[in-house]
């Protein structure tokens, strides 16, 4: 009876397994079929039709190494390393121990890397950075601990003034090779543009703030240059503001003391009140009363004069910005002046006189330079190059010459120069004498 029921056993798994064994044998025979066609076409030359019957033959059977080799070789053939490197990979998978097969993938891998890192410097001597990323991380992604392909990554990113990813890279070769010492400089190079970058920022924030200066804004401005000789202590330019804000604040000093025409009204009030005082003779009652009333009338008088007066010198206080031209350049000046909308009174002084520009709510009014005035006189103050500067956040009532935003005067005198330089013998009709003697 036990034997009976082994034997049926045996039969119902056999019955059961014949489906899928069926089902293999046939997808491997229509896989070597279409195999077979595909070394016919080979055979013919046409190795398009070959491709087509390989990658239907994987279909059948993806574990079918004769057909991944074959197709392998067939991309090789035509020069697509990476294609036919992955089919190789994917053979390895299903035949470890063929060893052929992995040497040719190493030999294939260093020709593909060799080739890799031909196109990149080609494409980074062209300056196509970004272009030649995505080929070196191909080829680090085939030999992963080679530091050849993150030296040259990190290149890349140093020239697009992507510092923070220059640095992971170049860490990352000098893990793989510490003896490098084209890493060490790379590196050093990285340190000295991540210090340059913070000081740049420092100039850009203290120029900003030294723009819209006032005494309220002494403490923040004194801050930012501070910041600007911390990271650079040599920083002249910035030596030089500390400097003007301290005259600045004596300057203020100066005027808060009382001039000696105020200390004589004060002492002529003093004396008009103890006069009051004095006046106490019973005769001349009225007399005194009158009198009295006179002197306070006139006191009264002087007082609001006063008054006055100190409310017009302080609503007429300027608060200048000034400096030398060969350390902030004039074109500076005005795009600080234009992009912060001041008013005021921009004054120039170099070998070749006085010139002055005229902002208002930050754009170009006027501008006068000797002879010259409106925008001859602008394109004239802007080609100087030393010489000092003072702006005054106070606008007198001027004429207007200029109406163009300072945009249009800086395309204009661009295109002046432009054409200056094409045709240099020609001097305008008018204006045939030069800036500078």
């Amino acid at each position: 009876m036990k034997v009976i029921v082994v034997i049926s056993a045996v039969f119902l798994a056999a019955g059961m397994l014949a489906p899928c064994l069926y089902a293999q044998s046939s997808s491997r025979i229509e896989a070597e079929r279409l195999f077979v066609e595909a070394q016919k076409s080979l055979a013919r030359g046409d190795d398009g039709k070959a491709e087509a019957y390989l990658m239907k033959s994987l279909q059948h059977d993806d574990s079918f190494t004769s057909a991944i080799w074959q197709l392998s070789q067939i991309y090789e053939k035509r020069g697509q390393l990476e294609y036919a490197r992955e089919l190789l990979l994917r053979g390895l998978q299903k035949k470890p121990d063929a060893t052929w097969a992995r040497d040719k993938l190493a030999r294939m891998e260093k020709t593909l890397t060799g080739k890799l890192l031909a196109e990149a410097e080609g494409l980074m001597t062209r300056g196509q950075y970004d272009q030649a990323i995505p080929k070196l991380s191909l080829y680090l992604g085939i030999k992963p601990y080679d530091p050849v392909p993150l030296v040259q990554i990190a290149r890349c990113h140093l020239a697009m003034d992507n510092l923070d990813s220059a640095k992971e890279y170049l860490v990352q070769a000098a893990e793989r090779d510490p003896s490098n010492t084209e890493v060490m400089l790379l590196l050093d190079e990285v340190e000295r543009r991540s210090d340059r970058a913070e000081v740049e920022g420092a100039l850009r924030r203290a120029r900003a703030t030294l723009a819209s200066y006032t005494p309220e804004t002494k403490g923040q401005t004194e801050k930012m240059l501070s910041d600007v000789l911390a990271l650079d202590p040599e920083n002249a330019w910035a030596r030089e503001k500390l400097r003007e804000i301290a005259l600045l604040e004596e300057e203020e000093e100066e005027k808060q003391k009382p001039t000696p025409a105020e200390v004589a009204v004060t002492k002529g009030v003093a004396k008009g009140v103890e006069a009051i005082k004095t006046l106490e003779e019973p005769t001349s009652r009225v007399i005194s009363v009158l009198r009295s009333n006179v002197l306070i009338v006139v006191l009264v008088v002087i007082a609001v004069l006063f008054a006055l007066n100190l409310r017009r010198k302080a609503k007429s206080r300027s608060y200048p910005l000034q400096g030398s031209l060969s350390l902030l350049p004039v074109l500076d000046i005005v795009s600080l002046l234009n992009s912060t909308l001041k008013s005021g009174r921009l004054m120039v002084v170099s070998q070749s006189g006085r010139g002055e520009v005229f902002f208002e709510k930050g754009e170009i009014i006027h501008a006068r330079l000797k002879s010259w005035d409106g925008k001859t006189a602008f394109h004239k103050i802007m080609s100087l190059r030393s010489g000092r500067y003072i702006f005054n956040n106070h606008l007198p009532s001027i004429r207007h010459t200029i109406t163009e935003p300072l945009s249009l005067l800086l395309l204009s005198m661009k295109s002046r120069n432009e054409k200056q330089k094409k045709d240099p013998g020609k001097k305008p009709a008018r204006q045939r004498e030069e800036i500078f003697s």
